[in-house]
């Protein structure tokens, strides 16, 4: 889970929030009234983990893209990149020096006006802190402001900066008032986007409440919502209890057994979408006995790749192929991929050398997903059969990502399991966050540390921009090798399902923005 919402207010608490007290009939109307008008996203997980737009990178997109704009925005129907705060844009032949034209007009939450100079600092900004994504941004040499309006990249090699600029994470514009305000003062829940919702309350790790920015640049109509709220709810079952009562009007994560109830409630839609979003088992190599392939390969064998799919995710899930998942480019089926074969297992057991006998391992994911829970029963019945005993552990997504950076190997677990999902819609999202070698541990929660791996990556990412053909043989042939090294499990390529109130119209799924709700597009009936 890079990157994963519910709430109950009772009505005196919701009328505190929007209407204030009044009595009788009038009261009762304008409750209804009022309530129509909130948004609740029933979330599995934290809203967010960090509030600094140059920073955050895992559930928090989920709020930020709310808040904030970026320059372009991936549009998953037409599989092209659309204008957002930038109106249009050309690039020289080589795709080396970018131009884009902004949007006149637009205003800042705190008043400020979008120009040229904003996006100049805001990249800038997200650059010079290099954290979260923002080695997205690497192609980048220098920022030149060419007028008001008109902002210019020149790149140090060929990238396609349209769809870069159109990024989940790290590609976010700010207020130049707020530019030079560090991390704390983001923390601390102030914002400064030209979204169409400003944050109206923060709870960290439980709730994120919006309101409406009167002056967003695209206007308003009546039936959009003023209020969005935005609250973790772990438990799938809570969740769908609170779609099914229309206090929620929508969430994602459910397990299979709510979602196939929630599809005999008329009242309720479930929306299926494309998904770039795979569930991958990460090894840490730089602790015994996972440091050795031959033992990564033995639990490898041993995953029950065809009952998740089948028995726990009863065919709402595809089997991994490789790391890049399904209607992505980069994607390979020929691919090979471990099966569950416990004699092959216990073959690689024994050429590891590692005994088994009293050998635990200790396995984390982030609570309240049902299907994880049982994936990892599953596993933990197989790798009993090779004598080692699997010890599960549920946390809160920030304490397994916080136990999977400790410096000390020791103290990491042996076994970490998330969702990972683009941070554009490119393969180069998993072959940068998940196997390029890193300084500072982020997302490559195996630990992977290989040259060739490297430049391998880096020559995929310039041919990307200018021969997709031979970038994406060596995006397989990068696979091809973490594959042989068993740096994962592949478990599976999931499906986006929804579950949605029936008065809640306007959502559509977005593989490029996973688990985003971009509320401003949504509206009630």
């Amino acid at each position: 889970m890079k990157k994963f919402l519910c709430f109950v207010l009772m009505k005196c608490i919701m009328g505190a929030i929007i209407t204030g007290c009044s009595g009788g009939q009038q009261q009762s109307t304008q409750t209804t009234e009022n309530k129509l008008k909130i948004a609740y996203y029933a979330f599995i997980s934290e809203p967010y983990i960090d509030f600094d737009p140059s920073v955050e990178y895992s559930n928090g997109i989920i709020v930020l893209h709310n808040i904030y704009e970026t320059l372009t925005r991936y549009d998953i129907n037409t599989e092209k990149i659309e204008p957002l705060l930038a109106e249009e844009w050309t690039s020289n032949e080589d795709g080396t020096v970018w131009n884009f034209k902004l949007r006149q007009g637009v205003k800042f939450h705190d008043g400020a006006e979008l120009n040229a100079e904003a996006v100049k600092k805001s990249i800038e900004r997200t650059m010079d802190l290099q954290m979260g994504a923002a080695y997205i941004w690497d192609c980048v040499d220098e920022i030149k402001v060419i007028d008001d309006y008109t902002v210019e990249f020149v790149l140090s090699y060929p990238a396609p900066l349209d769809l870069i600029a159109s990024a989940g994470y790290a590609a976010f514009i700010i207020s130049p008032n707020a530019v030079d305000k560090d991390t704390g003062w983001f923390n601390e829940g102030n914002e400064a986007g030209t979204g169409p919702y400003k944050v109206q309350q923060v709870t960290k790790g439980e709730e994120v409440i919006l309101a409406k920015f009167d002056d967003y640049w695209k206007g308003w109509s009546d039936n959009q919502y003023d209020r969005v709220i935005i609250k973790k709810i772990p438990e799938s079952s809570s969740r769908r209890q609170l779609v099914e009562k229309g206090e929620a009007q929508i969430t994602s994560g459910l397990s299979v057994t709510d979602i196939k109830a929630l599809r005999e409630n008329p009242a309720v839609n479930v929306i299926e979408g494309p998904s770039w979003t795979n569930i991958i088992g990460f090894f840490n190599t730089e602790k015994k006995p996972l440091d050795n392939v031959d033992f990564r390969k033995a639990i490898c064998y041993a995953f029950p790749y065809e009952e998740v799919v089948s028995d726990i995710k009863e065919g709402m899930a595809y089997k991994s192929t490789g790391l890049i998942p399904k209607g992505l480019w980069g994607h390979d089926e020929s691919l090979m991929q471990y099966e569950t074969d416990l004699q092959k297992a216990e073959e690689y057991l024994i050429k590891s050398g590692v005994n088994s006998e009293g050998l635990k391992l200790e396995l984390t994911f982030t609570s309240g997903t049902e299907e994880l829970r049982n994936m990892a029963q599953l596993y933990q019945v197989n790798l009993k059969k090779l004598g080692i005993e699997l010890q599960i552990q549920e946390m809160n997504w920030d304490n397994v990502w916080e136990k999977s950076k400790n410096t000390n190997p020791e103290d990491r677990q042996d076994i970490l399991f998330m969702q990972w999902w683009p941070d554009y819609a490119s393969p180069m999202s998993w072959l940068y966050s998940l196997v390029y070698s890193e300084e500072d541990i982020l997302f490559n929660l195996s630990y992977i540390k290989d040259e060739n791996l490297d430049v391998m990556i880096e020559e995929a990412d310039i041919l990307s921009a200018t021969d997709r053909v031979e970038a994406e043989k060596l995006i397989v042939d990068v696979q091809k090798e973490v594959l042989d090294k068993a740096y994962f499990i592949h478990a599976y390529d999931d499906k986006s399902v929804w579950a949605v109130d029936a008065g809640f119209k306007g959502f559509k799924p977005n593989p490029a923005y996973e688990g985003v709700v971009f509320f401003y597009d949504t509206y009630y009936e």
